[in-house]
């Protein structure tokens, strides 16, 4: 698809991932273009900059098009959305424009649309055919499977994927040089805020790694402390504090971890935040928990998992091994390793040992109370204590 213009390529390419970036330095979009990804807010910026690759400053009118997927579970719309009607879409030319004019249809809420391999292969074999002059594009938060098909695979071979995979979980753990952190730096530059490194940090910690949430906050100091329109601000972290919403959520690990180390205090309030506020996951920013019978299943899971490997070392080291070889061994490194040293150093054998009937006993009172909440916190109580 022709590219109208020139304008916005450089300042939008730095913000719109993959095949946008390089649709813009060839002067065309591919023909069938595929969001995948649980960040929103880059699926929605990579949807804009699409719009605006493809008719510059216009909206598109007629030209451009927006259908839904089915939700998931939704009865009734697993079948208000066929390949036929997406394609024809795509080939019909609007009504009013000059027959060269782009079009661009947008499937969005694609995920239960590509759950049969029957619609995955009729678009397959129709790539091909779609008309020079348009693009079809279809977003999908949760690719799954789909990204060992050949349909991902053909779409990619043309240049037409886009990752909006979550920075965090994308690129692993956060620090100064993060993607997410340079990104959150960049967003912040561009509001005319300078965030100081404790306050970035302060930030990106309070947001739960959410870029969607991170621009609201973003705005929220910016508008407080009066940035832009050539003015720069310093951002500390005492802004953060105060001017900012805390909506992190706790994970499982967290919570594991805080048990491990007999942190009773730590413990306590990580289980409250979590009952409160549900349970967090950090390989999907955003995702929330919220039934109790899986966060107390999740929660358990976690901490058999820390405590199953405390006891694994800890024998290791009482058949001699140093810490360091038990690690080793144990394929531990870096800051799993140090982490794991420091929590060992809060348990012998017999802690253990106690910290597992503890386990045990939680997992029969949860399947036999509906205090869940009150379950966990005597089990948190008896390890910790000993």
């Amino acid at each position: 698809m022709a590219r109208k213009g020139s304008e916005g390529g450089g300042a939008a390419a730095g913000v719109a991932p993959g095949a946008i970036a390089k649709a813009w330095a060839q002067g065309k979009l591919p023909r069938a273009v595929l969001l995948y990804g649980q960040e929103a807010a880059l699926r929605e910026e990579a949807i804009t900059a699409i719009r605006k690759a493809a008719f510059a400053d216009g909206d598109g009118g007629m030209a451009w098009v927006v259908m839904h997927g089915p939700r998931p579970g939704a009865p009734g719309e697993q079948e208000a959305l066929t390949p036929a009607a997406v394609l024809d879409e795509v080939r019909t030319r609007p009504m009013f424009g000059a027959p060269d004019e782009p079009k661009v249809v947008v499937v969005r809420q694609a995920d239960g649309f590509f759950a049969t391999a029957d619609n995955r292969d009729v678009f397959e074999r129709n790539l091909d055919k779609l008309p020079e002059n348009s693009a079809l594009v279809f977003e999908i938060a949760d690719p799954g499977r789909l990204k060992t098909t050949n349909f991902f695979k053909k779409i990619g071979a043309a240049g037409g994927l886009v990752n909006c995979e979550p920075l965090r979980s994308q690129w692993g753990l956060d620090g100064a040089g993060s993607p997410l952190a340079e990104e959150l730096e960049r967003r912040a530059k561009a509001l005319g805020l300078n965030l100081t490194p404790r306050a970035g940090v302060a930030l990106i910690e309070r947001s739960g790694q959410t870029l969607g949430v991170l621009e609201e906050e973003l705005a929220k100091l910016a508008l407080t402390l009066g940035s832009g329109e050539g003015k720069a601000v310093e951002v500390n972290e005492g802004h953060v504090e105060k001017i900012c919403a805390d909506t992190r959520l706790v994970g499982a690990f967290e919570f594991a971890d805080a048990v491990a180390e007999r942190d009773l205090k730590g413990a306590w309030e990580a289980l409250g935040a979590i009952f409160a506020k549900g349970l967090g996951d950090h390989k999907k920013p955003g995702r929330v928990v919220s039934g109790e019978a899986e966060i107390s299943m999740r929660l358990l899971g976690a901490l058999t998992y820390a405590l199953q490997q405390l006891q694994d070392l800890r024998a290791l080291i009482d058949a001699g091994k140093s810490e360091f070889d038990a690690c080793a061994q144990a394929k531990l490194f870096g800051f799993r390793a140090e982490k794991a040293r420091r929590q060992l150093r809060k348990h012998a054998s017999a802690s253990l040992r106690k910290a597992m009937e503890a386990l045990l006993r939680a997992n029969l009172d949860l399947r036999s109370t509906a205090g869940r909440q009150t379950a966990l916190e005597k089990m948190v109580l008896e390890i910790c204590r000993g």
